[in-house]
């Protein structure tokens, strides 16, 4: 796969993004320090790369349920001990 180069207003819009989720274009270009225009360009460019593949919202389940109950299945390809570990 090929690499995606990333200057530093690239991660700074990555880093936007992963701390304020979906905000406003003309919100980001300010978290940013950038004029909306060239912020839009930018974040249009990593969206049709690939490098933001979607956007998620997390929900405070406790403001709304009691008990919340998971049940999670894993089946790892490899059973080694390091396998194990890095999972």
């Amino acid at each position: 796969m090929k690499k995606i180069a990333l200057d530093a207003i690239d991660i700074r819009i990555l880093s936007a993004l992963q701390q304020h989720g979906k905000v406003s274009k003309s919100k980001l270009a300010e978290l940013v320090n950038l004029s909306p225009t060239p912020c839009w360009v930018r974040l249009d460019k990593l969206k049709k790369t690939g490098l933001i593949s979607g956007y998620r919202t997390d929900i405070d389940l406790e403001r709304i349920v009691d008990l919340t109950k998971v049940l999670v299945t894993i089946s790892l390809k490899n059973h080694s001990k390091a396998d194990f570990e890095r999972f």
